[in-house]
């Protein structure tokens, strides 16, 4: 009697412990959500309808005076032709964002059907494949999207093509892995032995569990894909003058480092708070997901 006394009081302190700890992790994800989620949506805003947050005209010549610092009537000072800085900053998250978005969307589907193809296949198919993406990671990523890029030619449709080539091996990878190991699972053996066909399999039986690892990942490209994109254009590769983006506006200010130091620090601390706003947003979201799935296994 005494020893069911004591299984049951560790059960019960275990199952204490773990809603305590449950209930601290869950308001640390909620202010990671919330946090990411209005900096994503700022930068949301600006790429879509920047006209919400500036009046001014991002092109528009010597509204000002030259390289003047941020004012009252120039939130981020003026750079070297007299066009309003701030304005250039929020029309460049269009590009910027919108460029990144195409890459990571395009890695991912692509990855996502090579690496489920392989392992849900397997045999010649799958060893095709994998040495394919084995040739792509064993090369140094951005290198090859640089020599890409500039075969290509300078602008952004080449810095999106570059970058999506080297950006689905890593899915492919990912999801192959990720087949490789639900493949015998008994809901995946069941539908099988009913006669279900690879392509049902897949859809059905194994693509709704990879939702979490998915947006983990997704939510961490876009601020690697934004940095990458713009590395690209700040060695002349990308959106090409007067396009308003980030990594040209950092290019260009660069030369105007020690007289007017807002032309490079506000581009870059956009991409920086882009890249923080979306990973503490994919943080917050993946944990939440995996928390909720280690709940209802607990429970």
């Amino acid at each position: 009697m005494d020893v069911e006394l004591a299984v049951a009081d560790r059960a019960e302190t275990s199952q204490t412990i773990f809603r305590r700890s449950w209930s601290r992790s869950t308001r640390s994800r909620q202010v990671f959500i919330v946090t990411g989620g209005l900096i994503v949506a700022v930068f949301l805003v600006a790429a879509i309808a920047p006209g919400l947050l500036t009046s001014h005209n991002p092109d528009a010549l010597y509204v000002g005076p030259p390289t003047v610092g941020p004012s009252a009537q120039h939130l981020l000072g003026t750079d070297e032709l007299g066009r309003d800085f701030y304005a250039r900053v929020v029309y460049g998250a269009r590009s910027s964002l919108l460029m990144s978005v195409i890459i990571v969307a395009i890695g991912a589907a692509l990855g996502t059907v090579v690496g489920v193809a392989a392992g849900l296949f397997g045999g010649w198919l799958d060893e095709v494949l994998m040495r394919i993406v084995d040739l792509f990671l064993s090369l140094p990523g951005f290198v090859l999207a640089l020599a890409l890029a500039a075969a290509l030619g300078r602008g952004e449709r080449s810095v999106v093509i570059a970058l999506s080539v080297i950006w689905w091996p890593g899915y492919a990878r990912l999801f192959r892995g990720m087949v490789l190991g639900m493949k015998h699972r008994l809901h995946v053996e069941s539908a099988r032995a009913l006669g279900a066909g690879h392509f049902r399999i897949a859809r059905k039986h194994m693509l709704p569990f990879m939702w979490g690892q998915l947006n983990a990942r997704v939510t961490q490209d876009l601020g690697y894909a934004l940095v990458s994109v713009a590395g690209l254009s700040f060695v002349g590769l990308g959106a090409q003058p007067p396009a308003s983006e980030w990594g040209s506006l950092l290019q260009s200010g660069l030369q105007y480092v020690a007289t007017a130091w807002w032309l490079t620090l506000f581009p870059g601390l956009a991409i920086t708070l882009w890249t923080v706003g979306i990973a503490m947003l994919g943080d917050g979201l993946s944990g939440f997901i995996r928390g909720e799935r280690e709940a209802g296994e607990r429970d």
